[in-house]
């Protein structure tokens, strides 16, 4: 737990809109709470003063905040999704790193905050914003696009800017996704998926829940084509992923080199001789995706790590609570799992090994007084119960 003297940087890379703060106000703010939104307000005006804070105390006398409550709505914008939290050990340092807002229509139409919304507020008031946050858009499908493609601004890229571009450019953030998009798509008839429906989003998507449910190239196709809504022409996502749970992969599986390179359904099942899973597992693999945003090898390192410690159990609340845990420490690559995992470990061995060190005589003093006190205790009894006796015949 932070202090209110420990060290506090706050990093803001965002500029929010007019339409971020109207989802703040309209969307966020029954979910979060007046102070935990007056907490993001306040982080995100501190960002962009040129004069840096030192601590948490400027921020617990803005919001007016018990550094406790302070802590404790931290933790609400962190579930959310608005801040990620870091902490620096050897500089005594914690990071906010401040995150954007979704904009309304991808606020309502998220799996987990469209469904708190409509719990808390209603039916009604959800339909009421989603009208308001639609974006009104042409009906394209008399159309034919003719734009012309990014690929023309690269006419002219050579072998050398290639190999100086490759040299410098960063380190993607994510994991690798090991779904071949080329595969997918190659001669994917427009009838399975339409041109319209290859968004980046949906592609996304699709990449993510195979990795989760072992599900190949080739199969998910077949999937997607069953999946279209035929009256809008839509991916319907619900029915998507109800099929995936619901598939039995034909392929022979090839163990892979890295065991935490595999889909989290293969992973989970292999360490239940191979039975399929409970409806329960599966829609905590979906949680831990599409909540917490982890890649399918965080997530096996994490379920392993779970599992060890309580009993091959996979208690949903239990659970959470690690994944949240592993959010805020910017756990976020299967490198940076296994290390934490290293270091718990090494941890708890040396707990264990200390407490195997204590001497002989310490346990013995132990036995040595409890033995003692007892004796004390009968000797008292046997003179009360001797009084009592003269007394019957004195």
């Amino acid at each position: 737990m932070s202090g209110k003297e420990n060290r506090l940087k706050i990093e803001c890379t965002i500029t929010l809109s007019h339409a971020h703060f109207q989802s703040l106000r309209m969307l966020y703010s029954p979910l979060l709470g007046k102070e935990a939104l007056s907490l993001y307000e306040t982080l995100y005006s501190l960002a962009k003063q040129s004069q840096q804070i030192k601590n948490h105390l400027l921020i617990c006398k803005l919001c007016g905040f018990s550094f406790e409550v302070l802590e404790e709505k931290r933790v609400i914008l962190e579930t959310h999704l608005l801040i990620k939290t870091y902490f620096d050990g050897a500089k005594n340092l914690y990071l906010y790193e401040l995150q954007y807002p979704k904009y309304g229509c991808d606020f309502l139409a998220h799996e987990v905050f469209g469904r708190l919304y409509m719990d808390k507020m209603g039916k009604q008031v959800y339909e009421f914003m989603k009208k308001s946050f639609a974006v009104q858009s042409e009906d394209k499908k008399s159309y034919q696009e003719i734009s012309t493609h990014m690929s023309d601004l690269l006419r002219n890229w050579d072998d050398e800017q290639e190999e100086q571009f490759l040299s410098e450019k960063p380190d993607p953030l994510k994991e690798p996704c090991f779904f071949r998009f080329d595969r997918f798509l190659n001669d994917l008839s427009p009838m399975i998926l339409p041109l319209s429906e290859r968004t980046k989003e949906n592609l996304d998507f699709i990449a993510e829940k195979a990795q989760i449910y072992g599900i190949n190239e080739m199969d998910m196709r077949k999937l997607v084509g069953k999946s279209m809504d035929l009256k809008s022409n839509r991916l319907d996502r619900k029915k998507l992923v109800n099929k995936m749970k619901k598939h039995k992969s034909t392929n022979v599986a090839v163990p892979p080199e890295d065991p935490y390179d595999i889909s989290s359904k293969q992973f989970l099942q292999q360490r239940q001789n191979n039975i399929e899973l409970s409806k329960s597992d599966l829609n905590l693999l979906d949680l831990l995706n599409d909540k917490y945003h982890m890649s399918s090898q965080v997530i096996n390192v994490l379920l392993e790590y779970v599992m060890e410690r309580n009993q091959q159990s996979l208690a949903r609340n239990y659970v959470e609570k690690v994944a949240a845990a592993w959010v805020r420490l910017g756990i976020d690559t299967k490198a940076k799992a296994l290390a934490y995992c290293q270091k718990e470990a090494q941890q708890t061995n040396y707990t264990s090994q200390q407490s195997k060190q204590l001497p002989q005589w310490f346990y013995e003093q132990d036995v040595s007084e409890t033995r003692a006190q007892e004796e004390a205790v009968s000797d008292e009894e046997l003179m009360e119960q001797l009084r009592k006796l003269r007394g019957q015949h004195g």
